[in-house]
């Protein structure tokens, strides 16, 4: 019996990605502050704190992103792989999709 090696190589270009990451962070900071100098009324505050949500929950993306593209060995991937939860449950919080922790 001959025996063969099979070697894959996954590659992955996220610089489009990132530089979209950047300018929908920046986009949503500027308008927070526009909307929070214009003195709204209070459940405005509420929409805000969602929006605060939604930025962060574009940072753990990116974070999760940045951690599967540096992935290698075990825990390069169980780092990436916390990431991409992290940043899961991270959205459905802010789609108040109904995940709940203990």
């Amino acid at each position: 019996m001959s025996e063969e090696t099979v070697t894959f190589n996954l590659e992955l270009n996220v610089e489009q990605c990132f530089s979209t990451i950047r300018r929908l962070e920046s986009l949503a900071y500027r308008t927070m502050g526009l909307i929070g100098r214009m003195g709204l009324p209070e459940n405005i505050d509420q929409a805000i704190a969602k929006i605060q949500q939604f930025i962060m929950t574009i940072r753990l993306l990116h974070s999760a992103i940045i951690a599967l593209e540096a992935a290698s060995g075990p825990i390069g991937w169980a780092f990436a792989g916390v990431g991409i939860a992290t940043a899961g449950f991270s959205l459905a919080d802010s789609l108040d999709i109904g995940v709940h922790t203990c």
